[in-house]
């Protein structure tokens, strides 16, 4: 198995919308990545898919304005530099369908991974609840509701394979899907998706400012079984969106 970070361009937002501070004038960096998985059993998987090509006019003013995108690299091209295509691609992953995560959905269109998206059955529901229902927040429709997709949800820890494992968290949105890999080079990785924005979050123990989560608890209980993932595995941790952590991964070119 080996697996690559793709650097996806990236947000420059409030700072408090990711970590809580008490500057709320203070902005930050915040990447947007894919993680490419080629593996010899079940082929290539990618776990996400960046933003739409077509943000400017697809996203939401409000959501432009709150996330302004200050680069964007298409998941065509960073697989591209790979020496992959979309075509070459044999399963998506959806850690959750917000737009800077399923915007390149789009680009699957026609491919056998179209029709073989992993995504958790709580988040897929919301996602359409909040479409549907004039309330979508950070969801856009058009992202995910593609002609041809097929999705197979998950609802509880599911292993692909014996080096790879998912697990539903209720943070952040109701079903983020985080990613437990096995790997020779650098031991156990844990993907925590945007339950855990970035390494200071972690660390210092940091909620989102705002009303990303719906309760500063469902941040603190993700948190604790994190940390005791981390601590079980003698894990590393790849967070949702720390710009440092993703260009390093990113630099490293593949993981075995």
């Amino acid at each position: 198995m080996k697996i690559s970070v793709l650097y996806l361009g990236r947000l420059e937002c409030k700072k408090y919308h990711l970590v809580e501070c008490d500057d709320h004038n203070e902005m930050i960096k915040s990447p947007i990545l894919s993680i490419l998985i080629e593996h010899p059993v079940l082929g290539n998987i990618l776990y996400d898919t960046g933003n739409s090509p077509y943000y400017t006019t697809e996203y939401p003013s409000s959501t432009l304005e709150t996330y302004p995108i200050a680069e964007f690299i298409s998941v065509e091209e960073a697989l591209k530099e790979k020496g992959l295509t979309t075509a070459d691609i044999d399963m998506i992953i959806m850690s959750h369908l917000h737009f800077d995560h399923a915007g390149g959905l789009k680009y699957f269109a026609g491919t056998k991974a179209i029709k073989n998206v992993f995504v958790s059955e709580a988040e897929l529901k919301n996602a359409f609840c909040q479409v549907m229902t004039g309330q979508p927040g950070a969801y856009v429709k058009s992202l995910f509701d593609l002609k041809d997709i097929q999705f197979k949800t998950i609802n509880e820890e599911t292993e692909l394979a014996e080096d790879i494992r998912l697990f539903i968290q209720n943070s952040h949105t109701p079903g983020v899907v985080g990613m437990a890999l096995e790997t020779k080079s650098r031991g156990n990785i844990i993907v925590t998706s945007d339950t855990i924005y970035t390494k200071e979050s972690y660390l210092a123990e940091l909620p989102p400012g705002g009303p990303i989560n719906k309760t500063r608890k469902e941040f603190y209980d993700n948190l604790n079984r994190v940390k005791a993932m981390e601590k079980e595995y003698s894990a590393a941790l790849l967070f949702g969106h720390d710009y440092e952590q993703v260009l390093e991964w990113n630099k490293i070119g593949f993981i075995e």
